[in-house]
C-alpha cells in the first residue's frame, strides 16, 4: 500500500525531488539520515491497531494511520518555504479526502483525513527546510476471505434448532439475496 500511495504522490504533486517511505531521514534538528533533496514527499505508516469491525470471514481490517511529511527548502527565506510546504501538504490533504483508495479497493477502504500539522523547529529553519505533515487513517482488510478460492458461496441457509436430538430436523431461513 506505501508503494501505491507514493506512486500516487509522484503523479499528483508536480516538481517533487524526492518521494519516498520516511525511515527516519529528517529529524527536529534537520536531516539525519541519507540525502534529503527538497522538495521532497515522504510517507509512513505511524500504527495499524485493529478496526472497529471485523469482517467475519476470516480476514482482519487494520486502522492504518498513515503520515505523510512534506518538506520544502526555498532560498527566498522562511516564510516562502513555509508556504511551499504548507500548499504541498495542502494539495495532498485534499488528494487524500477525495475518496483514495490508491487503487486497492476493495482491500483499502476510503481515507479518512485527520490533521495537517505545521512541523516548524528552530533547526529544521536553520538549514533552511520547512516540514508539514498530513495525516489520515485508512481501514485495510488483511489476509484471505474464507470465501476465495475454488468453493462455491451458499445460496441456502439451513438450521438445525436441536440437531443433537433430531438430526434431520432442518429448516430452510429465507434470505434478502
Amino acid at each position: 500500500m506505501q508503494d501505491a500511495i507514493l506512486a500516487d504522490a509522484r503523479n499528483t504533486l508536480s516538481g517533487l525531488a524526492q518521494v519516498e517511505p520516511y525511515v527516519g531521514q529528517f529529524g527536529q534538528d534537520g536531516p539525519s539520515q541519507g540525502r534529503v533533496t527538497a522538495p521532497a514527499f515522504f510517507v509512513a505508516a505511524l500504527g495499524a491497531p485493529l478496526a472497529a469491525e471485523q469482517p467475519g470471514d476470516g480476514r482482519m481490517a487494520l486502522d492504518v494511520r498513515w503520515a505523510a511529511y512534506c518538506l520544502a527548502r526555498n532560498a527566498r527565506g522562511p516564510a516562502e518555504r513555509g508556504r511551499d510546504a504548507m500548499s504541498m501538504a495542502e494539495a495532498w490533504a485534499a488528494r487524500v479526502a477525495e475518496d483514495a483508495q490508491w487503487g486497492l479497493a476493495p482491500q483499502v477502504m476510503q481515507a479518512r483525513l485527520e490533521d495537517m500539522q505545521n512541523l516548524y523547529s528552530a533547526a529544521l529553519d536553520s538549514k533552511g527546510f520547512a516540514l508539514w505533515a498530513v495525516t489520515w487513517r485508512q481501514v485495510v482488510l488483511v489476509g484471505t476471505s474464507i470465501w476465495d478460492g475454488d468453493g462455491e458461496t451458499p445460496t441456502e441457509i439451513w438450521v438445525g434448532w436441536d440437531p443433537d436430538e433430531y438430526p434431520d430436523d432442518y429448516e430452510e431461513q429465507e434470505t434478502n439475496g
